[in-house]
């Protein structure tokens, strides 16, 4: 017999609904208004005349030729690009250094891992703005002002201590008996890794990567501190830039914002069921 939910549980998710996506259709609704309508006072909850005119000015030239944040929708294409490049190497590094240095927490036992990993955690907790001036300055010397290499640095070793404590607790889930049985077969430890263990691991591994990529696609004090021009800026950026001193067009703002939350809401949807495994496992045993 099925149990019944409780009308307050249904009352409380529809509350939680209302709150996650009341901004995100705010933002849609803005994005189909006039620059008029949207400086209107009171604001218009509904537009009177909807338009797809801020949609049209970022696929067609001609139809930003007259805004004055023409040279930030021109630039966006590019922006987009870095944006995923730089995710997309930021997953891949939390991927592949996480399940390592977690491969060891979990199955190695040495002095200190405890202290250690204590360490990365305390270390996530330091905020970005306290240590930008050290990280400038390493990466002028070596050279990788303004390129993705820089951003996809310092993003990784941002998010990696997470990383690694959500990949050491789920780690710890997996039985030894799976490693043994490869090594019986004549299976090497990265063989064994790489074929038995990483595969069963694919689900706080998904986690992880989308965890990466959503950090570092939202990030915009590293791009702003570490990027100028077109070649390496990445999409916040550049999304600030429809927002100045003298002009701020609401409308190009809320179409950016869409553009933006788009890739990160498809992918938390592909890998719903993924992500919600691989969290709850990796911080339910860690």
């Amino acid at each position: 017999m099925r149990r019944k939910i409780p009308w307050i549980t249904y009352a409380f998710m529809a509350l939680a609904a209302v709150y996650l996506l009341a901004p995100v259709l705010w933002l849609f609704l803005l994005s189909i208004m006039t620059q008029a309508e949207a400086l209107s006072t009171p604001p218009h909850w509904i537009p009177e005349h909807p338009t797809l005119a801020n949609y049209m000015a970022f696929f067609s030239p001609s139809e930003r030729q007259s805004l004055m944040g023409a040279d930030a929708i021109a630039a966006m294409p590019r922006a987009i690009l870095n944006s995923v490049i730089v995710g997309v190497g930021v997953a891949l590094g939390n991927v592949v250094l996480g399940s390592l240095a977690a491969y060891s927490f979990a199955r190695l036992d040495f002095r200190g891992s405890q202290t250690l990993m204590f360490a990365y955690l305390v270390s996530r907790m330091v905020p970005a703005i306290g240590i930008m001036i050290p990280l400038y300055v390493v990466m002028q010397r070596l050279g990788l002002l303004n390129s993705l290499a820089s951003l996809i640095i310092a993003e990784t070793a941002e998010t990696l201590p997470f990383s690694i404590w959500l990949l050491a607790g789920y780690f710890r889930t997996i039985p030894r008996e799976l490693e043994e049985a490869a090594r019986i077969d004549r299976c090497t430890w990265l063989q064994a890794m790489l074929k038995v263990f990483l595969p069963v691991a694919l689900p706080c591994l998904v986690a992880t990567a989308v965890f990466g990529f959503m950090s570092s696609w939202g990030s915009f004090l590293y791009p702003l501190l570490f990027t100028a021009g077109s070649s390496a800026t990445t999409m916040p950026v550049v999304i600030s830039n429809f927002a100045t001193d003298i002009h701020t067009d609401y409308g190009l703002l809320a179409t950016s914002g869409m553009f933006a939350i788009l890739p990160p809401f498809v992918l938390a949807l592909w890998f719903q069921r993924w992500i919600v495994s691989g969290v709850t496992s990796g911080a339910v045993k860690g």
